[in-house]
This record gives structure tokens, C-alpha cells and sequence, in this order.
């Protein structure tokens, strides 16, 4: 129940933030750290190995997240952040793609 309610509370969490990606490091960072940073996920896909989540940037203050469950879920949207991870939840890669 707990991480229920941290992951809720991040992901209403809209601040922009100039760290908000800092944490994240092909090879290194875990699933469950991003989860706990980031919130819940925009979507995932093939068994929670791909997660994405929607950004948008404020080029003065940083990086905030979209929260998708909201009625203007793709407003406002630059990017979609997509991390992609191992059998033992580690990521392997990521990628921040503009949203045309």
C-alpha cells in the first residue's frame, strides 16, 4: 500500500525540474528506482520491460511529466521519455524522442 501511495503521489507531481533524468544510466538503474522517481508509467509494454512516460520541457526550469490519466493527456506533450529493461529489471537503454 505504501509504494501504491508513493507512486501516486509521484506521478501527480508536475515541477519542472533541471535533475528530473539525472538518476537514470544505461547499465545501472532499476525499475523500481525509476517507479519511485518518475511515477507511473504512460504505458508499458512487453511484461513491464518498456516503460514510457510523457515530458515536456520548460527550457528556464526543466523537465516535468505529463500525467497521463488526466483529460489532456498528449497536451503539452515534447516527449516521450522510453526505458528499456533486463529480466532482472536493470536498464538496458533509453531514449528521449520528440513528440511530432
Amino acid at each position: 500500500m505504501l509504494l501504491v501511495g508513493l507512486l501516486t503521489g509521484c506521478a501527480t507531481n508536475q515541477a519542472a525540474n533541471p535533475n528530473l533524468l539525472k538518476f537514470i544510466e544505461d547499465g545501472k538503474t532499476k525499475r523500481v528506482e525509476v517507479l519511485l522517481q518518475l511515477g507511473q508509467p504512460s504505458a508499458a509494454y512487453e511484461h513491464q520491460m518498456v516503460l514510457t512516460y510523457r515530458l515536456s520541457e520548460d527550457p528556464h526550469r526543466g523537465y516535468y511529466l505529463i500525467v497521463p490519466n488526466t483529460a489532456q493527456a498528449w497536451q503539452n506533450v515534447q516527449y516521450s521519455l522510453v526505458l528499456v529493461f533486463d529480466d532482472q529489471g536493470v536498464l538496458q537503454r533509453h531514449n528521449l524522442v520528440p513528440v511530432q
